[in-house]
């Protein structure tokens, strides 16, 4: 006795798949490629983007943000800074807002930051 089976298949060429699968691989690609474009900005002032964790952020960029939070208080107020490792390099007040220029002595770096306070508090990373 003989059985018969009648087998369906669609013929033709496999090109929806590939263009699927390197369609994928760019959109990975792109993906990598993004990230390490974002990652390397927010990289090189972790702190100003407020991102001052790893892996943006080392341990003198962790420290130099634990130091602003103590010194904001004192830029809020206007009070003189009288804090080991910061010195005031110079003072504007502007659009109502207290702008500082701050040299920092962290870990024994010298880092400038340039701190803006307003409503909210902002910084960014100058030349000393």
């Amino acid at each position: 006795m003989k059985r018969w089976v009648l087998v369906l298949t669609e013929r033709g060429s496999d090109r929806e798949g590939k263009r699927r699968r390197i369609a994928a691989l760019f959109v990975v690609l792109g993906g990598l490629i993004g990230s390490f474009g974002v990652g390397s900005v927010l990289a090189s002032d972790p702190i100003g983007y407020g991102v001052p964790v790893w892996p943006f952020a080392d341990t003198v960029d962790r420290a130099e943000n634990a130091l602003l939070s103590q010194v904001v208080p004192a830029v809020r107020s206007g009070a003189a800074l009288d804090h080991a490792g910061v010195e005031v390099l110079r003072r504007t007040q502007a659009y109502g807002s207290a702008f500082w220029t701050l040299k920092l002595e962290v870990d024994g770096e010298t880092r400038c930051r340039e701190v803006a306070v307003g409503l909210t508090v902002s910084s960014r990373r100058v030349d000393c």
